[in-house]
């Protein structure tokens, strides 16, 4: 664990400060630091110079049982305090420095131990900014005559003199390199009055804004100095409230303040987030080993900024900002709203696609099985209508003899005569016969209303048959009379219908199940896409770029999910109705198998090789390449899903014995455990909940290689690995 001191310039309520310490410490979690972070909070604009050092020194002195392993200082005065304190850490602790707009390099000279980021003002930059966004504007320079007022104005003197400018605010200027000015008078130059129309090309004027008697300063705070802007080149107790007061917007040089609701439009500037990762990563190289001799004081990066806050305030439309400043604060969805209004239509045709889809399914569904509950009502009606035209026959039983109409031998195919009650009986099926006694008693007896028996006899010596038997008992002259019909087609038809009964119910039951298993498949990503999206777009949630992208990352991830789930079903269904199309050809398999090994080979998950095994001589196969590539791949995909080293291996071999090939997918992942390996082909079926798959792949895969007149065979072993064998046909009629 490395001590980390950050030493801060302003008070600790500092809006700025808001999260920096989080940010730091990620920043060194990012760089593979551990580091245990300590800040200090100079409170600059309450403390004169003198109270500064003398708080700074004492802070260290205290920090005898926590030595600091290295000390990172953000902005000037924090910066200065600590190298002018004196203390004896301060030349011998390792020192980041970040957001220091005037070094002293005097100082720095003394302390060897010090480097880091030199955020350069750069005046004639940011006044860019103005003219690009409003063209050519009067440009009013905050200034005071403190040390540090001076050193700013001396800086903006001097970019203005490279630029072959000498005059500003109505008076000739000299300035050398250490920024030290004078001011000549000139009462005729233009920067002394006042404007009425736009100006035809930028100038510049000074105004200060800590003299109480600066008529400037007043007129610009009265709202009458038109097509102006302000640029603010520093900010202390006075500075940070002039933006907000201003009748002009305000640009900045610096990024103290920005952002922070302090009237600040923009600048071209360091962010301060730039600021903590450059000196973040610098610190980490310095506690990885890395001689601090080799770190020189380098210029901080700089992008032009804009605030859409102020953008809003001013009434700035978003086309008049050029397409490479940053905008910050800009509320999500005005920054991705097209980007969602895309995504948004998109997912809802999406979703309306799928419930179309499902809502077709359903439809065909009902209608197959309005058609089989009509084919089975004509079904009755059609045996109703058979039963009424077919033949009956009349019956006796009397004397214990048996007599028939003629026309019933005929129609049972045997030789006229009558029937012993023994000869009947033994026509019987064996497991009828206790019935019919039962019901020719119970006739004599009267208990029973209505004398039907539906017995199963053999009169030819062929086959059994269902007869029914309908008869009267006549008690004063004992004896049966009655009719007889052969209901083996009834039977044959109530078993039919039964059997259509209990496959529109199985139809029903396969529809209800497949509907339930597509609402789940379906729900999960849609309830991950909804709720991030809606987290998203939220603008009380604050997220990090990192988290934004994350759940973009999700989004994308569902989505696809979704896509590949609705393709599966497509898939499933045109081959299932005949409706897809298959394109058979004879191509070489070496030459399949090659291309299915160069687009997958690469594409191994980290620990995984992908091997290939083929015969010297090449086999021609008369397939649907495209299809035939598609379940390879479906293999190879679920085999990368639970192989997590190892390899995985496919090829195939030919067997001249039964003419047909061998292609094989082999792995050493997790394997299938035994209970699971017949159900692997099913729909929806899934050996891991938790893996991302729809559960349809192995069930199209099966139906294509059948389609081809192929079968797959699998063979696995838990924790050792699984190998699927397709068996395909060298010729498929």
């Amino acid at each position: 664990m490395k001590r980390v001191l950050v030493i801060q310039s302003y008070e600790p309520e500092y809006d700025g400060y808001h999260g920096t310490e989080h940010k730091i410490r990620n920043e060194f979690r990012r760089n593979h630091i551990k580091a245990d972070i300590r800040t200090f909070y100079l409170d600059c604009e309450t403390y004169l110079d003198k109270e500064e050092k003398a708080r700074i020194y004492n802070y260290l002195d205290s920090l005898s049982g926590w030595p600091p392993d290295i000390i990172l200082t953000y902005d000037d005065q924090a910066c200065y305090s600590f190298m002018n304190c004196d203390h004896p850490l301060s030349k011998q602790i390792p020192t980041i420095f970040a957001g220091v707009n005037y070094p002293n390099w005097n100082l720095l000279k003394q302390h060897p131990n010090v480097t880091g980021y030199w955020d350069r003002p750069e005046f004639l930059k940011t006044i860019k900014m103005a003219e690009d966004i409003f063209g050519p504007m009067k440009i009013n320079i905050w200034t005071d005559e403190t040390p540090l007022g001076k050193q700013t104005t001396g800086s903006f003197l001097n970019e203005l003199k490279e630029k072959g400018i000498n005059y500003i605010s109505g008076a000739y200027f000299t300035v050398d390199k250490n920024n030290t000015y004078t001011f000549t008078a000139d009462s005729s130059l233009y920067g002394s009055k006042t404007l009425t129309t736009k100006p035809q090309k930028t100038f510049y004027t000074m105004v200060d804004g800590r003299s109480t008697k600066s008529v400037q300063l007043l007129w610009a705070l009265s709202g009458l100095a038109r097509y102006s802007v302000f640029v603010q080149s520093k900010r202390d107790f006075t500075s940070k409230r002039l933006g907000l007061f201003a009748s002009a917007p305000t640009i900045t040089v610096i990024n103290e303040g920005f952002g922070l609701k302090e009237g600040l439009l923009g600048g071209y500037i360091t962010p301060y987030n730039t600021q903590i990762e450059l000196s973040v990563k610098t610190a980490s190289e310095v506690l990885s080993g890395k001689p601090f001799s080799n770190i020189p004081i380098t210029e901080s990066p700089k992008e032009y900024l804009i605030d859409w806050e102020e953008m809003v305030r001013w009434h700035i439309p978003l086309n008049q900002i050029p397409k490479n400043y940053q905008i910050i604060n800009m509320p999500f969805f005005e920054r991705y709203s097209s980007h969602i209004i895309l995504f948004g239509i998109c997912t809802g045709i999406a979703v309306i696609l799928l419930i179309s889809y499902l809502f077709h399914l359903y439809l065909r569904e009902n209608r197959n099985k309005q058609q089989a509950q009509e084919d089975l009502r004509k079904g009755e009606q059609f045996l109703s209508l058979a039963l009424a035209g077919g033949k009956v026959f009349a019956f006796q039983l009397r004397d214990k003899r048996l007599y028939f109409d003629k026309d019933f031998y005929i129609a049972a195919g045997i030789k006229e005569k009558p029937f012993s009650i023994e000869e009947f009986q033994n026509c019987i099926l064996p497991q009828d016969l206790p019935i019919f006694n039962k019901n020719i008693e119970m006739a004599i007896s009267g208990d029973q209303e209505n004398n039907i028996s539906q017995i199963q006899c053999m009169f030819d010596n062929k086959e059994y048959q269902w007869w029914e038997f309908r008869y009267t008992y006549n008690k004063e002259n004992d004896f049966f009379s009655g009719l007889c019909l052969n209901i083996q087609q009834e039977k044959e038809a109530k078993q039919e219908l039964i059997f259509a009964r209990q496959k529109a119910e199985e139809s029903d039951k396969m529809k209800s199940a497949f509907l339930a298993n597509m609402s789940h498949e379906i729900r999960t990503p849609l309830n991950a896409i909804v709720g991030f999206s809606n987290i998203i777009a939220e603008e009380e949630v604050e997220l990090s770029a990192e988290e934004r992208n994350d759940f973009l990352k999700l989004i994308n991830t569902n989505s696809d999910l979704l896509l590949k789930l609705i393709n599966d079903i497509l898939d499933l269904s045109r081959i299932e109705s005949g409706r897809m199309e298959f394109s058979f050809g004879e191509y070489n398999l070496s030459d399949l198998m090659n291309d299915v090994y160069q687009t997958h080979k690469f594409l191994m998950p980290e620990g995984v090789e992908l091997k290939i095994e083929k015969p010297s001589e090449a086999v021609m196969l008369n397939t649907d390449k495209h299809r035939l590539t598609q379940v390879i791949t479906n293999f190879i995909n679920n085999a990368s899903k639970f192989t997590k080293s190892g390899y995985i291996k496919i090829g195939y071999n030919y067997n001249p014995r039964r003419m047909a090939v061998e292609i094989i997918v082999e792995d050493t992942g997790i394997g299938i455990p035994k209970e699971k390996q017949k159900a692997v082909f099913e729909r929806f079926n899934k050996l891991d909940e938790f893996a991302q798959g729809t559960g349809l792949g192995l069930s199209i895969c099966q139906v294509i290689i059948h389609r081809f007149g192929g079968e797959i065979t699998l063979q696995s072993e838990e924790n050792k690995g699984s190998r699927f064998t397709i068996s395909l046909p060298l010729h498929i009629s």
